[in-house]
């Protein structure tokens, strides 16, 4: 069985004070990290996590003293802290509905030295499988979080061979209408063997993150999505109709 991984790395060092005192707790955990300076520097060798278990005193105490500063994160966590029962000593905090890039676009916006974050992330495998290997980066600033995966510069180096400097010209770009994210397969699961429990006895967090890419990528290559890429289409042509009668109708 192949093993698939992710290592990646978050740039630049993160100011312990642009921080709140639960996002360096649940970063520390997602990532592995290490002092510079008077921030960290977060990186995953393997992955990044979305699932781990920590100390409810350590959980509770970074909850209230982040109480007085909004966050996506703290959103995210509230009834999960509220649900801790008082002789819980710890707590299985799943952040698979949620994408750690929001974490750093939060603190990109309070920052007052950070203007974006940068993120790199390798896809490999320990088999050489052809849909074993790639990368992702994702820019992150306060407005806006981009990203651009080896797959997505493949496809616009194919446009730019077939079309030339057209490829980049009005008319001839392609758009992504669906990503298949292994973050909300995995949410979906616990969803699915709980509305039906005579599918599989096989609880949702046996099953990993291996297992999951591997089916998506089955479901990618074997999903015909022709139908609605013609609705999508005549929906777009429509829509451009539109916008030239708006057009026209302004200039008169």
């Amino acid at each position: 069985m192949a093993d698939y991984f992710s290592p990646t790395i978050v740039q630049p060092t993160i100011p312990n004070a642009d921080m709140t005192a639960l996002e360096r707790l649940i970063l520390g955990y997602i990532f592995d990290s290490e002092a510079d300076g008077d921030g960290l520097y977060f990186f995953a060798e393997i992955a990044p996590s979305d699932s781990f278990e920590l100390a409810t005193d350590r959980l509770r105490t970074a909850f209230a003293d982040s109480a007085d500063i909004p966050s996506a994160l703290r959103d995210q966590l509230t009834d999960r802290v509220a649900q801790i029962g008082d002789d819980d000593t710890d707590v299985e905090i799943d952040l698979s509905g949620m994408s750690w890039e929001f974490i750093f676009q939060d603190i990109v916006k309070r920052s007052t030295t950070l203007d974006h974050v940068s993120v790199v992330t390798s896809f490999t495998c320990s088999k050489m499988r052809p849909d074993g290997f790639g990368g992702m980066a994702i820019l992150i600033t306060a407005d806006a979080i981009r990203g651009k995966s080896t797959e997505d510069i493949l496809c616009e180096l194919f446009d730019e061979a077939e079309h030339g400097s057209l490829a980049v010209a009005p008319g001839f770009g392609k758009h992504v209408l669906l990503r298949l994210s292994e973050r909300s397969v995995r949410a979906g699961i616990p969803v699915i063997t709980e509305s039906d429990e005579t599918l599989t006895a096989i609880p949702a967090d046996a099953i990993t993150d291996a297992e999951i890419r591997a089916a998506c990528l089955d479901v990618a290559a074997h999903t015909d999505l022709s139908e609605e890429r013609g609705a999508a289409e005549f929906r777009a042509a429509l829509a451009a109709i539109r916008a030239a009668e708006h057009r026209q109708a302004g200039a008169l």
